[in-house]
């Protein structure tokens, strides 16, 4: 029974508050979630559309997970989101690592326009956040970057293989490092936050793996 969390390299030679997150947990794990070590596994996924999918499903097939916890960052968000879908449509606003930007192009060619997230007990875990003062929503746009693409990926594979596996996209805010040379203005949230955030998701998560 396992999990895998993922997080994203920069698309440029700044930070990515997901890969932060991603590697402060694999690193260090929160003592909260100790006892779940053993389930738990980290990855970082390039910021390459062409190269996601096998990334990606490379991962999947390496872990076999119950359950997929993408992460991204997004910069004007100011809680921690839970996306409720991934839609089969690539139009970046800005390129990728490599260059590319795909405007109005499909994910999976004959694929569904979208999948619906399918992480169970989100509204609890939503609650669960919040009542622990951590700020939590869900979101309703993933975006048509490579957030979106990574959850559609792992979405159409459990589909297609009618595998067990769960999918959820999570959206961090950036980093208040971030916000001072990045993004001046945007809002932040401390990764000592996010820690405590997905800690929690783990946890909730953990519970009701299938024994």
């Amino acid at each position: 029974m396992s999990i895998l969390v993922t997080g994203f390299e920069p698309t440029d030679n700044g930070l990515n508050a997901s890969k932060i997150l991603v590697e402060s947990l694999r690193d260090d794990l929160p003592e909260s979630i100790s006892g779940i070590r053993n389930m738990v596994h980290f990855a970082v996924m390039p910021t390459s559309t062409g190269k996601l999918r096998s990334a990606v499903l490379s991962c999947i097939s390496r872990v076999q997970p119950d359950y997929c916890v993408f992460t991204g960052q997004a910069p004007g968000r100011n809680k921690i989101m839970f996306e409720r879908l991934a839609t089969n449509l690539n139009d970046f606003s800005s390129p990728d690592i490599e260059g590319k930007q795909p405007r109005g192009e499909f994910i999976e060619n004959g694929g569904p326009a979208a999948y619906w997230s399918s992480l169970p007990n989100q509204e609890l875990i939503i609650e669960r956040l919040n009542a622990k003062g951590i700020p939590a929503a869900f979101s309703n746009n993933c975006g048509n970057y490579l957030c979106n693409q990574i959850f559609y990926h792992g979405l159409h594979h459990a589909c297609t293989t009618n595998s067990r596996l769960k999918c959820g996209f999570v959206h961090i805010p950036p980093l208040p490092v971030q916000a001072q040379k990045q993004w001046p203005g945007t809002p932040f949230v401390p990764l000592s936050m996010t820690r405590d955030a997905m800690a929690l998701i783990l946890l909730e998560l953990a519970a009701i793996l299938p024994k």
